[in-house]
């Protein structure tokens, strides 16, 4: 081979071995890249990590500062929140005028706004006693439409939770409207359903002489069972409901009562 030749071949692997070369500080290049980018991808997937834990420590202890707040409010209410008292050193859940209203409805509904603003639920009703139509008559309620309010404008059956809760003298719990053997297949049940009820609880008006003026019923959204804290809160706002109506149901039997004879002179 002559020397011409040989040299031509050994440019040629030159050139070659350059471009092999080449290639892998390309290819070294967009590793490199790529690592860098994967780095970042890293931290920004951390900071995203963190943040998020972050949000749910806040989330988490905003929410147990609400509930100790509730606690709180249960335990002020079990102290003085009596109405009738005189006694305003604790929770005020009512104006004060609220102790000389002498309309039912109006007593109910300012009942029945407390235990939404305290309460997980976001509907509700107050159904009283009507002893001349034998059944619950609806005298307030929030969050519902016209086909709820019209459907259980009188409730005279058992199939429904303050139906029970009237016949049984008793706090009646609805986990879940769809899975409930009280809320029987029919009207009653396709009715709550559809105005967004999954779970109810309903709860006598008892007063301290027994007597039941009616119910409290809360409605939840979403299958619901109320913690104890939210338990205490409506069973507290009943009973105070039910001294209020029961208390003016006597003074309204007083005042039905003739007055004493004080003749022609």
């Amino acid at each position: 081979m002559s020397a011409s030749a040989r040299g031509y071949g050994e440019d040629e692997r030159a050139a070659r071995a350059r471009e092999l070369v080449e290639a892998a500080r390309r290819r070294r290049a967009d590793a490199e890249l790529r690592l860098r980018a994967a780095r970042r991808d890293r931290a920004g997937a951390a900071e995203a990590r963190a943040a998020a834990e972050e949000w749910r420590r806040q989330v988490r202890a905003e929410l147990e500062e609400r509930w100790l707040q509730l606690e709180r409010r249960a335990t002020d209410l079990a102290r003085y929140a009596v109405l009738g008292s005189s006694d305003r050193r604790g929770l005020v859940l009512f104006e004060p005028e609220f102790g000389h209203v002498r309309d039912p409805g109006a007593i109910g509904s300012a009942v029945l706004s407390a235990a939404l603003t305290l309460s997980r639920a976001a509907m509700g009703n107050v159904q009283l006693v009507d002893p001349v139509a034998g059944g619950l008559r609806m005298v307030a309620q929030i969050g519902f439409d016209a086909e709820f309010t019209e459907f259980f404008a009188l409730v005279r059956e058992r199939g429904t939770a303050c139906g029970a809760a009237l016949a049984e003298g008793r706090t009646v719990q609805v986990h879940d409207v769809e899975r409930s053997g009280l809320f029987t297949a029919g009207a009653a049940r396709d009715t709550v359903l559809s105005a967004g009820v999954r779970s109810v609880r309903s709860i006598p008006l008892t007063g301290p002489d027994g007597v039941t003026a009616g119910i409290l019923s809360v409605h939840y959204p979403r299958p619901h069972e109320p913690d104890a804290a939210e338990r205490r809160l409506l069973d507290l706002l009943a009973t105070a409901g039910a001294r209020r109506l029961r208390g003016l149901d006597k003074q309204q039997g007083l005042d039905r009562q003739p007055g004493p004879d004080k003749g022609t002179g």
